[in-house]
């Protein structure tokens, strides 16, 4: 027993030496970028912007790219045209705008919007019923912020030679000395920082992947289908939410599979989810939320 006390001390002490060794690595990289772009890195600006009024309201409810204006848009091939025509005419008289509380302003409306999808009905091609279930959980979102994309900076070239890389790697790269530049996309800081705990020299390609869910929650198309026929992949199910609310309870870092019905931005406009505002808050999912969505009856079997 005491051996294996002192082993798993040892064990844990490396893997915390490798951790601190990977946060002066990732200061160190950032620092770099904003260095080149800004002159002096405590003048940069922080990498993420939190929306609060008029622009939370353009993105949620207003804006031609909002959420309301995509909803439209998807259902506009599946509803008749005074039905719709009837919807705009309600969302329009729900404006939150004006209202002294923009963000409560704006989780009534959502709350409002959710119950007017559950009277339609619906179709395998048209599941109004799982719009307003995303429609909730935006609703109970209580942080979007949105991305503040840096220049893209590429650094001096840097000349390598065949005895940089060692004897393995000299057929391949030629005699001689080759110039090589290290290019940072908008995104590289963010994805950095998200990934300080794995060196990865192009970390922005895990970030789209690993945000699905848990950083910005599903587009409203995809309850709306132009396929002739159903998939499994497009079933919306009780055994559907019972996935969704195990994943947002137990497991709220790893981001939703793609084999479901949810289909995502490859570049968002903006970020939230209740899970990320679990980890800002330092809370539990909102029991509310989660009993609404336990208890709430299915309006389409399908």
């Amino acid at each position: 027993m005491d051996s294996e006390k002192n082993d798993a001390e040892v064990q844990a002490e490396g893997v915390l030496n490798s951790r601190l060794q990977q946060i002066v690595h990732t200061l160190d990289k950032v620092r770099y970028v904003m260095r080149c772009i800004f002159g002096d890195p405590k003048n940069a600006p922080p990498p993420l912007v939190r929306l609060s009024g008029k622009s939370l309201v353009s993105a949620i409810w207003k804006g031609d790219s909002s959420i309301v204006a995509e909803l439209i848009q998807s259902m506009e091939p599946h509803v008749e045209e005074e039905v719709l025509s009837d919807l705009k005419a309600k969302i329009r008289a729900h404006d939150p705008s004006e209202s002294e509380d923009i963000e409560g302003g704006i989780r009534n409306s959502l709350l409002w919007l959710r119950d007017e999808l559950r009277t339609l009905s619906c179709t395998y091609k048209c599941r109004h019923d799982a719009a307003a279930d995303l429609i909730h959980l935006y609703a109970y979102t209580k942080c979007f912020f949105r991305v503040r994309d840096y220049k893209t900076v590429k650094s001096p070239p840097v000349h390598i030679s065949p005895l940089d890389l060692g004897p393995k790697y000299a057929d391949k790269l030629g005699p001689g000395f080759q110039e090589y530049c290290k290019t940072y996309p908008e995104n590289y800081c963010l994805a950095q920082l998200i990934y300080w705990y794995s060196q990865n020299s192009e970390p922005e390609s895990r970030l789209t992947r690993a945000r699905k869910g848990c950083m910005s929650l599903p587009d409203v198309s995809s309850f709306y289908v132009k396929s002739a026929k159903p998939s499994q992949e497009r079933a919306y199910g009780n055994r559907t939410v019972r996935f969704m609310l195990s994943r947002m309870e137990k497991q709220a870092q790893r981001p939703w599979p793609k084999d479901r019905i949810w289909v995502f931005k490859s570049d968002p406009r903006f970020f939230g989810s209740p899970m990320m505002d679990t980890v800002l808050n330092n809370s539990p999912l909102d029991k509310e939320m989660v009993h609404w969505l336990k208890t709430r009856p299915n309006v389409f079997l399908g």
